[in-house]
C-alpha cells in the first residue's frame, strides 16, 4: 500500500485511507496471516481499505520510512523454517531499501530477534516494533503486510531484485557474520600443517531421526581420516560463534533435518553429507537441501539407509507396508509420510556400508 497507511497496534489492524475527494464504493477488508508459511495457524492481521473517512484512527506516531508487517509464528524455531519462512523472504523484500524500512512483528519472539540480530539490523536502521503489544497508531506512507517466499528455502533469480540467487545469499551470510570471503579456499586446503586432516562436523539429533549408535559413528569418522567436530545445536545457539565453527569445517554431515541448514556457513566446495532415512524420500531430501547445496556451489553426497538401518524394521517387521511398500504409504499423503518416515524413525548406521561415503568425501577434498 502506498499513500496514507495507519496501523493500530491495539487491534492489530492496518487501515488504508483513500486520498481526499476519492470515491471508494465500499469498504474492503482482508484478514490473514502475515507469515509466508501457513502450515500452522498464526495470529492474523486485518487490512481495511476505508470507505468512510470518519472511521480513520488518529495518528500517535508518524514515520517517513516504509513499514513491513510480518509474523514469527508457525514453525519458526526450526532453523530451516527460520530461513525459509522469514529470513530469506524478509531479505528479498527489504534489502533493496538499504535499511530505510521499519519492521512490525506479529507473534513476536525475543529470542528470534536476538538470535538473528545481525541480519535484522543490517536490513533495518530502525527499532523493531512488537506488534502484539503495541498501543500506538503508527502512520506510514508505504506499507507491506505479509511476506512471500519463492519456495522451499529458495530464491528464484527471475523474481528477485538484481537477479539475486542462493549463492549470493550465502556470500551475504558470510559478510554478515564476518567469515572469510567466499573465494578463500577450504580450511583443509589452507592449513599448512603436514599432519592436517579434513574437518568434519557431525550433527547429532536429540529427538526424532537420531543415531542409535552415535559413538560407533564417531569412531568410524575418526578412523577414516577426519578430524571430528560433534555438535547438537538448538534454537538458542549463538550464531556468531556457531557460524565460525561451521566455517572451520570442510564437511557437514547429518541425518536429513533442519540442522543441515547451517550449510549457509560453509565455504565454496565444502561437502554436505546428507543421510536420508528409509521410506523412498530421496526427492524430499533433494528439494529441501540437495538442490540448495548445489546452487550455493557446495558439493553433496547422499547416503540412503536400508531397512536394516532403520528402527522401523524392528517396530513393524518386514511384512508391514511401512517396510515392504513405502510407495503405498507415501501415496496416502503428507500425514502418513511424515508420521512414519520423519517422526517415528531413528537410525542405526551400518558403519561398514557407510565407509565408501567418507572415502569419496576425502577424494573430493583432495582434488
Amino acid at each position: 500500500m502506498t499513500g496514507d497507511v495507519r496501523i493500530d497496534g491495539n487491534i492489530s489492524t492496518v487501515y488504508f485511507v483513500p486520498p481526499p475527494n476519492t470515491f471508494v464504493p465500499k469498504q474492503q477488508e482482508w484478514t490473514f496471516s502475515p507469515q509466508s508459511c501457513r502450515i500452522i495457524q498464526t495470529k492474523n492481521v486485518a487490512v481495511k481499505h476505508l470507505h468512510n473517512l470518519q472511521d480513520v484512527p488518529t495518528c500517535t506516531i508518524k514515520s517517513n520510512v516504509p513499514v513491513m508487517v510480518f509474523s514469527l509464528g508457525g514453525l519458526v524455531g526450526n532453523i530451516w523454517h527460520d530461513f525459509s519462512d522469514v529470513i530469506i523472504p524478509l531479505f528479498l523484500a527489504s534489502k533493496p531499501l538499504n535499511g530505510e524500512v521499519q519492521f512490525l512483528i506479529r507473534d513476536f519472539f525475543p529470542w528470534f530477534v536476538e538470535k538473528y540480530s545481525l541480519i535484522l539490523k543490517d536490513l533495518s536502521n530502525y527499532d523493531i516494533v512488537n506488534f502484539d503489544k503495541d498501543k500506538e497508531v503508527r502512520c506510514y506512507g508505504r506499507a507491506t503486510v505479509g511476506l512471500l517466499n519463492h519456495g522451499d528455502l529458495g530464491i528464484h533469480p527471475d523474481r528477485a531484485f538484481d537477479r539475486f540467487d542462493l549463492f549470493r545469499f550465502r556470500i551475504y551470510m558470510r559478510e554478515i557474520y564476518s567469515l572469510p570471503p567466499f573465494w578463500v579456499d577450504l580450511p583443509y586446503k589452507v592449513d599448512p600443517r603436514p599432519s592436517k586432516k579434513p574437518r568434519l562436523m557431525l550433527v547429532l539429533r536429540a529427538g526424532i531421526r537420531k543415531f542409535l549408535n552415535a559413538e560407533e559413528v564417531q569412531e568410524m569418522i575418526k578412523k577414516n581420516g577426519f578430524e571430528l567436530v560433534v555438535v547438537e545445536p538448538n534454537k538458542n545457539v549463538n550464531l556468531t560463534e556457531f557460524s565460525k565453527l561451521v566455517d572451520s569445517c570442510d564437511v557437514l554431515m547429518g541425518v536429513h533435518g533442519a540442522a543441515l541448514t547451517n550449510f549457509f556457513f560453509l565455504r565454496t566446495n565444502a561437502i554436505m553429507i546428507q543421510i536420508i532415512p528409509y521410506g523412498h524420500i530421496d526427492n524430499f531430501a533433494f528439494w529441501y537441501y540437495g538442490s540448495q547445496a548445489l546452487e550455493m556451489k557446495l558439493r553433496k553426497i547422499d547416503y540412503t539407509i536400508i531397512p536394516e538401518e532403520s528402527s522401523l524394521l524392528e517396530k513393524y517387521g518386514w511384512d508391514h507396508p511401512v517396510i515392504k511398500d513405502p510407495d503405498s504409504v507415501n501415496a496416502r499423503g503428507f500425514e502418513d509420510r511424515m508420521k512414519y518416515y520423519w517422526y517415528e524413525q531413528d537410525i542405526r548406521l551400518n558403519v561398514t556400508r557407510f565407509v565408501p561415503v567418507l572415502v569419496k568425501a576425502l577424494q573430493l577434498l583432495k582434488q
